[in-house]
Formats: C-alpha cells, sequence, structure tokens
C-alpha cells in the first residue's frame, strides 16, 4: 500500500504502514503496572501523537529518540484529537528510510544541476585544474554527498540538494561577471567557486534532521574545505600531474577568504581579485535566495510589507503592484522604512 504523510491522516480508522520518525518518545506506566509508549511521530509534513500499548523496555530502547520506525497500526482520537495507535513497530532499515520524507528538498532535479555545473566548470583550461576536478568528479562518495547536502542549517539554501543549487547559481553568477570583468582569472574563480562551501559535505548533518556534524562544529567547512583541497592536489600530484604549490596556496585563500570578514568567521580577508569577486558572488546568492524565500513565506500575502526580519534587520518590501488608496495608507509606515526616514 502507498504511504501516508501525516497531512493526510484526517479520517479515524485509517491504517497506517511506513516509516516515521520518532520525534519524542517516552515510556509509560499505566494504573494497573503496565508498560505503554506515548510518542509523536513526524515527517516532512507534520507531526502526531501516538501510542503503543503492552510496550516492552525493549522496543522502547530499540528506536531512539529522533531515529526511523516502521510502524503498523491504525488513526485513532484521544480526547477529540487525532492520534495513532501503534499496534506493531521496529526499527527501520537504512534501505527503507528515504530523507525526502522527512527533510525539505530542494526544487531542481540534482542529475540535471550536476550535469550543468560540470558543463560550466568544463570552461577551465589549466592542465592542473582540470585533473583537480576530474579528482573530484572521480570521488563517488563525495559527488553524491555534494549532490544530498544543504547550503546551510537555516540561512540560505537549507535543504536536500541545497548545496548544489548554490554553487551552480554561483558558478553560472560567475561566468557572466568573468564576462564583464576580463582581468578576472576565469579558471581561478570557477574552481573557487566549487571549493568555496564543499566542506559543508563535511560540517552539516542531515540524516535525521539538517544540523552540524561533530567536525562542522569543531572545525568548520573552510578548513573542511582546504583539508578535502590537500587530499585532492595530493592525487593529482601522485598521478602525475604537476600542480605548483603557488597556485594550491591561491586555491587555498579562495576558500579561506570568502566569508569576507573576520566577524564572519573568515579566518583570512580576500587579497585577490577572485577572492573579493567570490565573497560577493556567494553573498549575493544567499541573501537573494533568503529574501525571495522570506518574502513568498510572509504570513500575509496581501500585505506589501514583510514582518521584521532578523536576517536582513528590517521589513522587506514586496515590490510595486497596483493599489487602492487605502492601501497606499496602510503602507505609508513601510514606504518610511523604505526611504530611511526621510
Amino acid at each position: 500500500m502507498p504511504r501516508l504523510f501525516i497531512d493526510q491522516l484526517t479520517a479515524p480508522g485509517q491504517i497506517i504502514e511506513g516509516v516515521f520518525q520518532m520525534a519524542e518518545k517516552e515510556l509509560r506506566i499505566t494504573k494497573k503496572g503496565g508498560r505503554f509508549i506515548s510518542a509523536r511521530l513526524r515527517d516532512r509534513t507534520g507531526e502526531l501523537p501516538a501510542v503503543m500499548w503492552d510496550a516492552t523496555e525493549a522496543l522502547f530502547a530499540a528506536i531512539p529518540q529522533g531515529g526511523y520506525a516502521l510502524i503498523k497500526g491504525r488513526l485513532g482520537e484521544y480526547n477529540d484529537a487525532l492520534q495513532v495507535v501503534i499496534e506493531a513497530m521496529r526499527p527501520a532499515r537504512p534501505d527503507e528510510i528515504r530523507l525526502e520524507d522527512f527533510l525539505p528538498v530542494g526544487p531542481g532535479d540534482p542529475d540535471e544541476q550536476l550535469a550543468r555545473l560540470k558543463e560550466v566548470l568544463g570552461q577551465v583550461e589549466r592542465p592542473a585544474l582540470r585533473a583537480l576536478l576530474e579528482a573530484v568528479w572521480a570521488d563517488e562518495a563525495l559527488v553524491t554527498a555534494f549532490q544530498r547536502a544543504p547550503a546551510a542549517e537555516k540561512l540560505h539554501h537549507a535543504y536536500l540538494g541545497g548545496l548544489l543549487e548554490h554553487t551552480l547559481s554561483v558558478a553560472e553568477a560567475a561566468v557572466l561577471l568573468c564576462r564583464h570583468y576580463t582581468e578576472l582569472d576565469r579558471d581561478l574563480l570557477l574552481v573557487g567557486v566549487l571549493w568555496h562551501d564543499l566542506g559543508k559535505t563535511r560540517e552539516l548533518a542531515y540524516t535525521d534532521s539538517i544540523g552540524y556534524t561533530d567536525g562542522g562544529r569543531l572545525v568548520g567547512h573552510l578548513v573542511q574545505g582546504v583539508l578535502v583541497l590537500d587530499e585532492k592536489i595530493a592525487a593529482v600530484r601522485a598521478a602525475g600531474t604537476e600542480f605548483p604549490e603557488n597556485l594550491a596556496n591561491v586555491l587555498r585563500h579562495l576558500v579561506l577568504a570568502h566569508h569576507g570578514q573576520y566577524e564572519f568567521g573568515s579566518p583570512k580577508l580576500p587579497m585577490t581579485a577572485e577572492a573579493f569577486a567570490l565573497h560577493h558572488l556567494d553573498n549575493l546568492d544567499a541573501k537573494l535566495h533568503a529574501f525571495w524565500r522570506d518574502v513568498a513565506a510572509d504570513a500575509d500575502p496581501a500585505r506589501r510589507w514583510t514582518a521584521w526580519n532578523r536576517m536582513f534587520e528590517g521589513r522587506l518590501y514586496k515590490g510595486l503592484a497596483e493599489t487602492t488608496p487605502d492601501e497606499e495608507r496602510r503602507d505609508a509606515e513601510g514606504n518610511k522604512d523604505l526611504l530611511g526616514g526621510l
């Protein structure tokens, strides 16, 4: 039977069979001394309370909080609210878990995006840099992680596939920038674009929720990116391709300086034209993505301004549209913000 998501569970008596995440769990004792599990089940569409009677301590311990369980049961009611009555469950096997059922997913096709990114990076001409790119594409585990990883925990592209989507967007913008500023070294900038957030494949965790690995918290993606870079440079050299150390240092600098400012976690400030360009391209793509996301998600689609936005330190203007005199008066306060209070 096809799985039902939580937002499809609306009618008491519905049969339920599928994998759910154990968002919360508690082993309780009935008045007669029996044990039961009180839990909250979740998937990407929401959460529902659940109960399993005649439970055992072993079963309770077998499924960790935040872990995944294959559940069979039915939808019931308790105190006029829906709840899942679990009749049987066990820990879900890895091959039964689809992360897309539990975590937000980007709108694009990862295979198509990766093919387009390879096409853009195919413009790189230096033999050493081409060999470096081939070392990345040959690493199946790295490529798989690159296609799956989010770009951030919350700030921008915070969904499965977000890292690849963000990287492709920055790469395509970099090509346009190089056409305008012909002094930029396109090879360096494009390889820097690929590498600037590649360390997020090690920094971010996305198995039960989007968060950070221990290495991500202790080391961070900038340094992790340089570690991956050094591994691939060593592989290129071992295969017989000359890779000058000065070129390696310039690439390391692109990764380490792309946050642009010390207060944003950048261990180095940009000191090459390509590093300046990469910092601003990265920041622009992240900010525009967050802007359009927050405008689209605003609680009142009819109003012209969003609520106060912490990331942008102000309310966001949704754009020009036909307005009535009443709407113009309502927007007057927002216009003061737009004009800086003048």
